[in-house]
């Protein structure tokens, strides 16, 4: 059965948009801060904090696919997916906040496993909202366009979210007595945001159009075998994959470009990242018509080298040029509002291409696998970047780092995501799901139902 409508209207557009601002601001923290919080605010070596930022999507290898396939099977007055938006926003708000409230002064070994403990229940929390939140999207319009301006939406909202992360967090620091304070108003300043959001979102998509509530007949294994097959979905997760390892490490790894390098204050970043945020949310709508106009594929191809160019560039720019950041931050968000919202307008559409293959609507799985590969390239995006960091020879707490960790940093934070993004954007061309296809493939789904309802009919 398809969506009851291919028409949104305002407030369940916004509204669900609005529950971005949860994901959003917590990647921008966890993204940009989160390791600067281990190293700098609690001694943990930069090796060390790489890995206990990873362990824990060990346990993501399970419940993000899991979440998807319950939410599939799940039945309820709100729906679906809708009931998930709250419980998962309660949890993950509470364990957000909680993850920022770690004493200070006391064994970094001892901070980093009470840390693992901590950021399991965060990921669970992301987990329960993350991937019932987004495979609403394919449920609520079938329309191929309709889809990128929804997406499109809600890539805006992410870049105001990150906004207001990157810019607030800063200031929340600035404001505290001590540091340890300061990152316990992050943790809740952007806790509260996580579970309002989540509570808007649920309020707003009440009359939304949703798909009915089907039994699914397959078991795991099935379904696994099935979504094996589908092909566009796995390139674009490959995609993904490796884009979501290059912004990250890049993400992290800025900041110490800046102290590091140019000498600045880490407090730059609560300007320079708002930066690329604010033309982020100017530019996607651009990005949209463009995707309609030439393809997805094409026009994130095209984001994708402009984000290699402009992150190879600052390594030409003399030591202290601060004015070369902002040029930098500006192409940053200029391309990356592209690679943001390209893929994830994509990955709906995979969702009737698995119909067709598997006979079932399975938004959830498809969107467990999508948040599972997401996930993980953060958190290998984090790995990335805590390695560069060893290879450089950096240590945690010096004021005067060697010139050799400087030339590290200089020409190597942007080297390697840029080589990353050139593996997303050599996969990405493969992708072969375009607008035609897809309109083939859901006047093949039409008449399947039309020869299903003819055969209920006419059944004794």
């Amino acid at each position: 059965m398809g969506t009851t409508s291919s028409s949104l209207g305002t407030v369940p557009k916004f509204g669900w948009a609005f529950g971005q601002f949860a994901i959003a601001s917590h990647m921008a923290i966890i993204s940009v801060y989160l390791m600067y919080y281990l190293t700098e605010g609690h001694g943990v070596s930069a090796g060390l904090a790489g890995l206990v930022l990873l362990l824990p999507r060990i346990w993501n290898v399970v419940t993000d696919p899991l979440m998807g396939a319950i939410s599939d099977r799940t039945r309820s007055r709100w729906g679906r997916r809708r009931p998930y938006l709250v419980v998962g926003a309660l949890l993950w708000g509470a364990a957000f906040a909680a993850m920022f409230a770690l004493p200070v002064q006391q064994d970094p070994t001892v901070t980093a496993i009470w840390f693992v403990a901590i950021y399991l229940v965060v990921n669970t929390g992301v987990t329960l909202y993350h991937v019932p939140y987004s495979a609403m999207a394919p449920e609520m319009t079938s329309d191929y366009d309709e889809r990128l301006s929804l997406v499109g939406y809600k890539e805006m909202a992410a870049r105001i979210a990150v906004l207001l992360a990157i810019a607030g967090a800063p200031l929340l620091l600035e404001a505290a007595e001590m540091p340890a304070q300061g990152y316990r108003w992050i943790g809740l300043t952007f806790g509260g945001l996580i579970v309002v959001s989540g509570l808007v979102a649920f309020a707003t998509t009440g009359r939304a159009p949703a798909v009915a509530f089907q039994p699914q007949k397959m078991s795991l294994r099935e379904q696994w075998n099935t979504l094996k097959r589908n092909r566009p979905l796995g390139i674009l997760s490959l995609t993904y994959l490796f884009g979501n390892i290059a912004s990250v490490a890049f993400s992290a790894l800025l900041i110490y470009f800046i102290t590091v390098v140019h000498g600045q204050s880490p407090a730059l970043m609560g300007i320079l990242y708002p930066l690329g945020a604010l033309t982020s949310v100017v530019l996607t709508p651009v990005w949209a018509r463009m995707g309609a106009r030439i393809g997805k594929r094409e026009a994130c191809r095209i984001a994708y080298i402009g984000l290699i160019i402009g992150w190879l560039s600052p390594g030409l720019v003399p030591q202290g040029a601060v004015w070369a950041l902002y040029l930098l931050m500006f192409v940053h968000g200029a391309f990356n509002a592209a690679a943001e919202l390209l893929p994830n307008a994509m990955v709906p559409d995979t969702v009737e291409y698995d119909e067709l293959n598997s006979g079932a609507r399975r938004e959830g799985t498809i969107y467990g696998a999508w948040i599972f590969v997401q996930q993980t390239g953060m958190a290998l995006g984090g790995f990335v970047a805590s390695l560069a960091l060893v290879v450089f020879g950096y240590q945690s707490g010096v004021e005067q780092h060697p010139e050799y960790v400087v030339t590290g940093l200089r020409w190597g934070f942007a080297a390697v995501p840029a080589l990353m993004l050139l593996i997303a954007w050599w996969l990405v061309g493969k992708y072969d799901l375009s607008a035609e296809r897809f309109a083939t493939i859901q006047s093949q789904l039409a008449e399947r139902r039309k020869q299903s309802s003819q055969s209920v009919e006419s059944a004794p």
